[in-house]
């Protein structure tokens, strides 16, 4: 019978005793917002603990079958299963040969959180359409000041600094943390280096995703990235940058699109328009965006995502808010990602029998490349068909 005065979750903890994690993860962090963090973890975990020990089951599963059946390298890449790089191996084999990752806390070779994200950007279409970077612990890009001259003719060697100084933009930024956790139980340890990083990849897979796509398009600045919807000349208040004023989107024809979505790609015409894309939340897709791109042919059969604009792209994300449209190109949001990730453990950690939670820390920060790159619309009232039947 339960004690309804001490009651536990999903997995069994009591509520004490998830305090008394939450507690124990704070006093290892050192970062300002470590209750928040430390919260977030626990949370995911126990909200999450059916989705960790499946992971752990199917992996097992198929690293016997794989065994048994002797695959080969084509059937375990279309599995998830890629070859590893030296280091790689050094490192899982050395985890492998004392059951644990407590002996190799050291850096995690930088080409495994690559992997997870370049796994994400398969599952996440706004993710594999940024630019990503693998950079140091600081960060600075040059950027070219758009309409600036940054090149010239005749004997002018002494004008040459002026007019570099004049055409470009050097942009200093710091990293943060996003600190994730990876569940390792004993028995992962004994199905090989190949198999153990595919559950690794996985797992940090899932745990990251949403929170990297959500900080691309949400991102206050404070201690995480900057987002598309924020404002860069905006007020910034306690480290956090304000949201766009969105531009109310009256209808989705050619006239609007041109005026209101394509001619701003073009920065004021000192650019050619090579495209630009919407990104909107899946349910305003499903409820908008999709009946307005529908079409019939003649024959009877039905063609999706039919719009009349050259290099049109809608990227289904559901960190967009509802009612709102980000329009411009992902390239434009830089993601840098640091080179080292670190694996840390404390003794609070261990959540249940032969289960470990390990700490994975990745320096990471991003921004857009100026507050011109992305323009924000209210599509709250947008008319997008006048006739629910298209015909082609």
């Amino acid at each position: 019978m339960k004690n309804l005065d001490n009651p536990t979750n999903q997995i069994g903890m009591t509520e004490e005793e998830k305090k008394n994690q939450i507690a124990g993860l704070k006093a290892a962090f050192e970062s300002g917002d470590a209750s928040e963090v430390a919260q977030r973890i626990i949370e995911n975990y126990t909200n999450n603990f059916a989705t960790i020990q499946d992971l752990i089951n199917t992996t097992a599963r198929e690293a016997k079958r794989a065994n048994e059946e002797q695959w080969d390298q084509a059937i375990l890449t279309a599995r998830g299963v890629r070859e590893l790089t030296n280091e790689e191996k050094k490192f899982y084999n050395a985890a492998i040969e004392v059951e644990s990752f407590d002996e190799v806390l050291g850096l995690m070779p930088p080409t495994i959180y690559e992997r997870v994200f370049e796994d994400l950007a398969t599952e996440h279409p706004l993710l594999s359409k940024v630019n990503f970077q693998t950079v140091g612990a600081t960060t600075r890009w040059v950027v070219r000041k758009e309409g600036a001259t940054t090149a010239f003719w005749g004997d002018v060697t002494a004008e040459i600094q002026e007019m570099v100084d004049n055409g470009f933009a050097t942009i200093d930024m710091g990293m943060y943390k996003l600190s994730g956790f990876l569940v390792v139980a004993k028995a992962m340890f004994e199905l090989g280096p190949k198999w153990l990083d595919r559950y690794v990849r996985a797992l940090l897979s899932e745990v990251v995703s949403a929170e990297i796509e959500d900080v691309i398009v949400n991102g206050t600045g404070k201690q995480r990235p900057i987002g598309m919807l924020k404002d860069l000349d905006g007020a910034v208040v306690s480290g956090e940058y304000p949201d766009k004023t969105p531009i109310v989107l009256v209808d989705f024809t050619p006239k609007t699109i041109g005026e209101k979505i394509l001619a701003p790609t073009t920065k004021n015409g000192t650019r050619r328009y090579t495209g630009v894309s919407l990104m909107v939340n899946p349910f305003d897709y499903a409820s908008k965006f999709f009946a307005a791109g529908a079409k019939q042919k003649d024959d009877g059969t039905w063609t999706w995502n039919n719009f009349a604009v050259p290099g049109l792209e809608i990227i289904q994300c559901p960190a967009v808010p509802l009612n709102r449209m980000i329009s411009g190109k992902p390239k434009d949001y830089f993601l840098g990602a640091g080179s080292n990730s670190t694996l840390e453990h404390t003794d609070v950690l261990r959540m249940i029998e032969d289960q470990r939670l390990y700490l994975v820390r990745q320096l990471i920060n991003g921004r857009p490349l100026d507050n011109d790159s992305f323009t924000i619309f209210d599509i709250t009232n947008t008319k997008f068909v006048a006739d629910p039947i298209d015909t082609i």
